[in-house]
This record gives structure tokens, sequence and C-alpha cells, in this order.
């Protein structure tokens, strides 16, 4: 997918090229990006408790092979901001978008727009004006960026603010060898937990299509909108580190318990009746990737057990702290992660547009 070719910002008088431009990510080495990828890994560790490293070690890794698209902010021989972006299928994907603290005051084109407005509006223009694009999302976590909402709604995307949460966890004692996790107090009534295994793909893929049937998150995110969409994304969580490190034993799925299983099936699209997921973003710390139930199942708490039984599992394990993000509007969510614990750390955006 080409990019738009590099630009610079502004020229001086006689033609002359000022100290700052924006340039084509692809022409930039992973060692001019060191300075922003240690910065960025210390906002991430000490704001949000992850670790970033091994998304810094992706990023990297494209940016060297030079086929990551986006764009950096160069001053004079420094880059000092980039973001970039990905392309799935007919959607557009922004993944990052960073600059240095020590240059978010500047203004390089004399008015309002500081720098990370200048890259983000550059990666949207190059979105747009790229003809199989249907679709963009992104969701940027914001450390110290100027406002970048006025830029998206200025687009027209749809804003959704979403909320960083973050419990700690008090270390538990591991469960003797042969306890199910099934037999964990939490289960309800005609409901097993069980954990993780790859034979749930699927059936899980159709319960989050039904669970997110007409909800929020299916606008922010439309891989929740069909099976196959739902399919990719699963497989992102458990099988690549972008959400951290996939926990098998933290991640559960409830299942109807006999008899009810034989009316309800057992592992076809309609037997899982919600599933938690769970991935390690830095030792001790554990991420709630995905909570998700059924909605004819909702309202009886197997979403509080299913989640319950997780942080049990992390805590068994010696994790001392969990996160999860949520958006805002799901006040149901909202309430149940602050009743168990769960506390606002940090609140950003997600946005959407339909380009056709």
């Amino acid at each position: 997918m080409a990019v738009v070719p590099q630009s610079r910002l502004p020229q001086a008088a006689g033609g002359q090229v000022s100290p700052f431009e924006i340039v084509d990510l692809r022409a930039v080495s992973g060692r001019a990006l060191a300075p922003l990828f240690e910065e960025e890994e210390r906002h991430w560790r000490e704001q949000l408790h992850w670790d970033y490293r091994p998304s810094v070690e992706m990023i990297r890794t494209h940016v060297e092979a030079h086929n990551l698209p986006g764009y950096a902010a160069r001053r004079q021989d420094a880059v000092v901001g980039y973001c970039f972006f990905v392309y799935e299928d007919e959607k557009g994907l922004l993944g990052d978008l960073y600059v240095l603290e020590a240059n978010r005051h500047e203004r390089p084109q004399g008015d309002g727009a500081g720098i990370a407005t200048l890259l983000l509006q550059h990666a949207l223009e190059t979105l747009e004006h790229a003809p199989p694009l249907r679709r963009i999302e992104a969701q940027l976590l914001p450390f110290g960026l100027e406002p970048l909402e006025p830029l998206f709604r200025a687009r027209r995307f749809d804003s959704f603010p979403r909320l960083f949460m973050y419990k700690q966890l008090a270390p538990r004692p591991r469960p003797r060898g042969g306890e199910q996790t099934a037999g964990h107090p939490g289960d309800a009534a005609g409901v097993e937990l069980h954990t993780w295994d790859d034979s749930y793909f699927e059936p899980m893929a159709d319960l989050i299509v039904d669970s997110y049937c007409g909800h929020v998150d299916s606008r922010i995110n439309d891989h929740y909108r069909s099976n196959a969409g739902s399919l990719r994304f699963l497989k992102n969580i458990v099988l690549f580190p972008g959400c951290g490190a996939f926990q098998r034993d933290a991640s559960l799925v409830a299942l109807p318990a006999p008899p009810l299983a034989g009316r309800v099936g057992h592992r076809g699209g309609g037997g899982l009746l919600g599933a938690v997921l769970s991935s390690q973003v830095a030792r001790g710390v554990g991420h709630i990737t995905q909570l998700c139930v059924r909605r004819r199942w909702q309202g009886r708490g197997i979403g509080r057990r299913l989640l319950q039984a997780a942080l049990g599992c992390l805590a068994a394990k010696g994790y001392t702290g969990v996160s999860l993000t949520v958006t805002a509007e799901n006040s149901a969510a909202v309430t149940l992660y602050r009743r168990l614990g769960f506390e606002v750390i940090k609140e950003f955006s997600a946005f959407a547009r339909e380009l056709r």
C-alpha cells in the first residue's frame, strides 16, 4: 500500500528547508527512534504498569525493514515524534503516536497545531485517500500530548471515551494439585467454568458476535460484528503479544452444566455462555483482554464470576496487579469493575469513521 511521499513544513525564505519536517517513517532508522522508544516505555511502565518493550521490539523490527507505514517528525537531525498505522483488509488502524516530552510545546507552523497534531493529520490524510479502505479506527493512549479530539471531530470521526482501570492484587496460595477451575467457589448453579483451550476459538467468536450485537463496542471495533472478524481478533489476543502474553490458565469459559448442557449445547456455537481472557503485560501484572457474556445470559452474575475466577487465578500465580479497559458508556461494566476494586488510572478515547 503506497504512502504519501515525505512533506516538509514549512520552507524558509529563499526555498531553504526549515529545521522541522515531516518525513515518511520508512525513511527512518530504528536507531533514530531509540530515544522515543525509551521514553515511551517509561511512560507505559510508570503510568499503566505495562512493559511496552515487546511492542517496541515489533515496531523496531518493521521500522528497520522499512515496511511500516507512518510518519516521523524530524527537527534538524533528530527524530522527535512518530506515528504509524497498519492496513487490515479494507480497514486502517492507527497503531501509535508519540512525541518527546521536550518537544511537545513546539508549534512548528506558528499556530495551535503541535507536533502530534501534524503527525496525526498526515496519517489521517493518507488513510482517507487510500482507495480500498472503507473504515479507520484509532485507540491512542495520550501521554501528555496536545488534545487530539478536535482533529478527529473535524474529520467526522465518532468519539468514544474509554477508561484504563487497575486493581492491586493480594497474592494467594496456589491451588493444590488436581483442583479444577470448574470447582471454583464462584461457580453458579447450572454453570461450570473451564480453562481455555484452543477448541473454543470458533465458539467464542460466535459468543463475541452475540454479546456485542447492538453494543457500543461494536461501533468502536468492527471485528465484533462478524464471526470471521471476531476470530481474527481472538487469534491476535491469543497468538500474538500486542496485548501481552496470553495466560491460558487464567482464561476461562462458562459452560452450561448438566442437565442444562443438553438443552444449550456443550461446545457448539451456542454452548459458551461467557468467557474471560487474560494476559501478562509486565512482571506480576495481568490484563483482562476480553470479558463477555451471551446476551440472553447477561444479568445473572456470570461475568462477575468469570472475572473473580480469573483474578483468583492470577493472584494464585503471584500477580500483584491487573488492568483492563472499558468504554465509559458501558455503565454496567464500569460499575462491576469499581465494585471489584478497579480504579481509573487513565482516560482516553477511541475513534472510528466509516469512509464508504
